[in-house]
């Protein structure tokens, strides 16, 4: 149900957790989001383990991040979901300082984004900030597969499960000369390709550590996952918000530092069985 956005601001101390489908059209500075008593979070839908819609709300480590920052702004948060379109530029777009042109209006924040300064550059209507973990790319399969990388004299003619159309898919289809294009089984999600490996489907799977670890799932312990040393397999995800928006910025970045610093991260992750790869060093 589609609701009035000032309908839903008087209703927003009574609900600690709400999904917004008509919003803001434009972005807001810290003193009106705390005037409104909400802070809208964009997260990616459809994301696990980060966000994914389980029951009718959304739950997963940047959802818990999310929450996390409007508790210790002292307002409440309605996440916006954000289908993935072809490049994270585009999200940014449709997210944070422009909108969908189906509609839809503006997150103040959006979380999960890429915090490297070549990109920053690209996206100038944003401000990118407040790095709060390491996503890197692994391979997973049995301790010969794994301890190989990604060798294809190692993976003969074993299949390999991954992401349809992610940097892990397109080094698959031309690294080594294209040695391993005849092994890659395409799947909607990484942790879509761990399942299939843990079912037998594949005999190994490659993609973020944490996405592979929750496929896995408890059957984690009957597999090696090691990283891949390959171009950007390793980056650090952050948040972003509107140029116009600076001050609003600084106040979540401070609160992202902070729930580094005190571990609330990295219990988020623990508490889905993930490891957790901090920021520190960069």
């Amino acid at each position: 149900m589609i609701r009035l956005w000032w309908q839903v601001r008087a209703l927003a101390a009574a609900l600690p957790f709400s999904i917004l489908l008509s919003a803001p059209a434009i972005s807001r500075p810290l003193d009106d989001v705390r005037e409104s008593g909400t802070i809208r979070i964009a997260v990616y839908r459809d994301f696990a383990p980060f966000s994914e819609m389980r029951d009718g709300r959304f739950s997963g480590v940047d959802v818990d991040i999310g929450r996390a920052i409007a508790e210790r702004l002292g307002v409440g948060v309605a996440f916006m979901p954000v289908t993935a379109g072809e490049s994270v530029d585009d999200d940014l777009r449709n997210a944070v300082w422009k909108g969908h042109y189906l509609g839809g209006g503006v997150a103040d924040v959006m979380l999960h984004v890429p915090v490297d300064r070549r990109f920053a550059m690209r996206n100038k209507l944003v401000a990118i900030f407040g790095a709060y973990a390491r996503m890197d790319l692994v391979v997973a399969g049995s301790e010969e597969v794994a301890a190989a990388g990604l060798d294809p004299d190692a993976i003969g003619n074993g299949r390999i499960g991954v992401e349809i159309a992610t940097l892990a898919d397109g080094y698959l289809l031309s690294a080594f000369a294209g040695a391993l294009r005849d092994n890659v089984v395409h799947y909607p999600s990484s942790v879509a390709a761990a399942e299939a490996l843990a079912e037998g489907e594949v005999q190994a799977a490659l993609g973020t550590r944490a996405e592979i670890e929750a496929g896995l799932g408890s059957r984690r312990g009957a597999f090696t996952v090691s990283p891949v040393e390959i171009p950007g397999s390793s980056w650090l995800i952050g948040a972003a918000v509107d140029e116009h928006s600076r001050d609003l910025g600084y106040a979540v970045g401070d609160v992202l530092a902070e729930l580094v610093d005190t571990g609330t991260i990295a219990e988020a992750f623990a508490a889905r069985a993930l490891s957790y790869l901090p920021p520190e060093g960069e």
